[in-house]
């Protein structure tokens, strides 16, 4: 008998005493059996609720590690693992670095597929032993406000409600279900998922109080103090087209020691949070050079055509000074391709700077147009085969607490124009900033719509 049948069979127990004769046993609880139909935004092949506080079941894969984001500690000695009070009987160890995987994972699936994805079983385990953890008889709740911070548990809790709000929407407005008193109710097991994320939700803004409320504003501060922006300043008066903000120049890192240290799917807020880390010399968007020759290439502006499978053609007009004449001599050779969010590519990263791993130069060209005076450079690259991160894993990246931190970026961003500038320049950044996105987004819905032609 799992723990879960013996909880509720203590329950009932408790509350109808009086009423149940003398040697009258209860009935064996039945489980709830799936018809294995359902296509509901939290459906899954089986249910593990019940292992979850089971003491005869343990998650753990075949090297031993652990399948859910927690584990109990050991029991205390002389404390017997089938008390009626499973929740006292061993300390839930939260692991962060599960848990921003599992918060990712569900965040990603549910704006991308509509579905909670691969790791729903894990979110509904989740859901049910951090709410069973808040509501514990005795003791201290094992979930710390640090641990949702670091997490994002309460973007995905938040995330997961607004979803289940447009789904009531959805089923209301389907022709099928009007005049229908029961439209609008989610399926059985999504609403008893929401039911747990309201009740987790109400339980962590009454214990962490304005702590929770004001979660958003600690990471703005961790964000600038020791985070993602860390060395870094901003200066108004800088203007070139990769930002207004400087750091200190380091030493960059060795060709040889950069391939090891920076893997595919790396990322930054900004081009210059990557020459303060070494792998590239220059805010500017220009080659890198290091000991051996030209170490980094950074893709920030212009746009990219894919001409074959991991091949693509990058093309780009300016000045004679955007030309990149030394990449002339490294055709042939491999350099690591850093691509930015205003780079017109169906590689390119929704928001801030990411490193895509190595590329074989195969390619180069340059030409005058007598016409505008302007260069055309044109870069033929070809992805390195057999690297850490498969270009299917880089495209995911940015995560979900990836792109909080890239919004709270842009909102720094904007305080600093309006206090240092002013209003006026403030809105100026501001329509400048969506007019480049409602630009990408078109050029980007054009290219799908040509691809789709030629399959």
């Amino acid at each position: 008998m799992s723990m879960l049948e013996r909880i509720t069979r203590y329950n009932q127990g408790s509350r109808y005493r009086l009423d149940i004769p003398k040697g009258r046993t209860k009935s064996k609880l039945s489980p709830v059996r799936e018809d294995g139909q359902d296509r509901s935004l939290f459906s899954r092949q089986k249910d593990i609720m019940s292992q979850v506080l089971s003491p005869t079941i343990k998650h753990f894969g075949l090297d031993g590690s652990s399948s859910l984001p927690f584990q109990r500690s050991p029991s205390p000695k002389g404390m017997s693992t089938c008390s009626l009070a499973p929740i006292e009987a061993g300390e839930i160890q939260w692991d962060k670095d599960e848990l921003l995987a599992l918060s990712d994972s569900i965040r990603a699936s549910l704006r991308r597929d509509k579905t909670s994805g691969p790791d729903g079983d894990k979110m509904e385990a989740f859901l049910d032993a951090a709410s069973r953890d808040e509501y514990r008889w005795r003791g201290k709740p094992a979930m710390d406000i640090e641990t949702i911070e670091y997490a994002r548990l309460d973007k995905m809790i938040s995330e997961i409600l607004q979803f289940a709000e447009r789904l009531k929407m959805k089923l209301r407005a389907a022709p099928a279900n009007q005049g229908d008193p029961r439209v609008g109710e989610l399926p059985l097991k999504c609403a008893l998922n929401v039911s747990r994320a309201k009740a987790l939700r109400r339980a962590w803004r009454r214990r962490f109080r304005e702590r929770y409320f004001m979660i958003d504003q600690h990471r703005y501060a961790v964000l600038v103090r020791c985070g993602r922006l860390r060395d870094l300043s901003f200066d108004s008066s800088l203007a070139y087209n990769s930002g207004s903000w400087h750091t200190r120049v380091g030493e960059p890192v060795p060709e040889l020691e950069g391939n090891l240290e920076f893997d595919p799917g790396h990322w930054w807020l900004n081009i210059t949070c990557a020459e303060r880390d070494g792998i590239v010399t220059s805010s500017l968007e220009k080659p890198s050079t290091g000991r051996y020759g030209i170490t980094a290439l950074p893709l920030l502006t212009g746009r990219e055509e894919l001409v074959r499978a991991d091949t693509y053609k990058y093309v780009r007009e300016g000045r004679a000074a955007d030309t990149h004449i030394a990449l002339i001599s490294q055709v042939g050779r491999q350099i690591r391709v850093l691509r930015g969010y205003r780079l017109k590519s169906i590689l390119a990263p929704e928001a801030g700077v990411r490193y895509d791993g190595l590329f074989t130069i195969r390619q180069y060209g340059c030409k005058l147009d007598s016409k505008t005076n302007m260069y055309r450079i044109e870069l033929t690259l070809e992805r390195v085969p057999d690297q850490k991160k498969s270009p299917e894993e880089i495209k995911r990246i940015p995560r979900p607490s990836q792109l909080d931190d890239w919004n709270l970026y842009e909102k720094l961003e904007g305080d600093k124009i309006k206090l240092l500038q002013g209003e006026t320049s403030y809105l100026e950044w501001k329509l400048r900033r969506q007019e480049e996105k409602l630009d990408r987004e078109d050029w980007r819905r054009a290219r799908l719509f040509r691809a789709s032609f030629s399959r």
